[in-house]
């Protein structure tokens, strides 16, 4: 089983808080380059003052430092291949494990799982929206900036799968198999790396304009949807998927104001109500789920319950 991985290399509690610390350094290093620009832009433009330096905080809208948003867009996603590298060297040298063993407890990782995963969940999502358009029209704006556009969908589809690849491999792969090697069991590690998960996106623009608690119950259910499918497929592909179609869907097709993907997408809602959100998104992970359960022949949720031992997977060290 894929949370069975957790047993092999080397696994003490302090690799784990070390590792996680170099992964944060690695994701801050990421970020210099962003830190740069914005000091430079705001050392040469005697325009640009405090208040828009606070708007550019809460937006990360980079248009308000008079950069094109696609460069700012491609700058942010930039950081997290940083984070990726880290998280890769952590493995293989804090605790001399393959980045593999975070995808799948087999030798070769299923890509149609994952192409299956994000059709999937690009279908319901643009369902749920339609729903909701026809419903109310005048909430969306239609745009269509073709030489906006074009660049934003390449790099949404060449460069974004970098950042929903590092969450999924960290949260769902890394944390989650650290957690059930000291808790032995499958529910603790889907429960906890979810909260971490929410934690962790507790600084993202939403949370201003919607409210903390709302958002980190969004980002909670989110998280422990994406757990739940890890772990009753024995794999990470379908929630590699899941995540990478979610975020090129609000970065190319519709996002909302608050969003932290300021794009140019297609559609912008100007009226979100986030709990009607929660609730389509509960729906359409709840339809995902008995798709699944129906194409992969899942094992039942008591699964959940059941232990995480050593004795279940062959336990190797990179080397030996």
């Amino acid at each position: 089983m894929l949370l069975n991985q957790s047993f092999r290399g080397l696994n003490e509690l302090w690799r784990y808080l070390v590792g996680i610390l170099i992964v944060f350094c690695f994701y801050f290093l990421g970020q210099l380059h962003l830190y740069g620009i914005v000091y430079w832009k705001f050392s040469s433009d005697p325009a640009l003052g405090q208040e828009a330096l606070a708007q550019f905080e809460s937006t990360l809208d980079f248009e308000i430092l008079g950069l094109d948003k696609n460069i700012g867009f491609l700058l942010l996603i930039l950081m997290f291949g940083f984070a990726l590298a880290g998280l890769f060297l952590v493995a293989r040298y804090i605790h001399q494990k393959q980045m593999i063993l975070y995808i799948t407890p087999g030798s070769v990782i299923d890509f149609k799982k994952v192409l299956f995963g994000f059709g999937l969940w690009m279908f319901i999502f643009v369902l749920l929206e339609a729903i909701n358009y026809f419903i109310s029209p005048e909430t969306y704006t239609f745009r269509w900036i073709p030489e906006s556009f074009i660049p934003l969908l390449l790099i949404s589809i060449l460069f974004l799968p970098i950042q929903t690849s590092f969450e999924e491999l960290f949260f769902r792969g890394y944390i989650m198999q650290g957690i059930a090697f000291f808790a032995k069991n499958k529910w603790l590690p889907i429960l906890l790396s979810s909260i971490f998960f929410g934690l962790v996106h507790g600084t993202n623009p939403e949370v201003a304009k919607y409210g903390f608690w709302t958002m980190q119950f969004y980002y909670i259910i989110a998280g422990l949807f994406l757990a739940l499918i890890t772990v009753l497929d024995d794999g990470l592909e379908l929630a590699l998927g899941v995540h990478a179609a979610t975020n090129i869907f609000g970065a190319t097709l519709f996002t909302y104001e608050g969003s932290v993907l300021q794009t140019d997408s297609l559609f912008i809602s100007t009226e979100v109500k986030p709990w009607l959100m929660i609730l389509g998104f509960i729906m359409g992970a709840s339809i995902f789920i008995f798709v699944c359960f129906k194409k992969y022949a899942w094992p039942s949720f008591s699964t959940l319950l059941d232990k995480v031992s050593a004795d279940q997977t062959e336990i190797t060290v990179i080397g030996q």
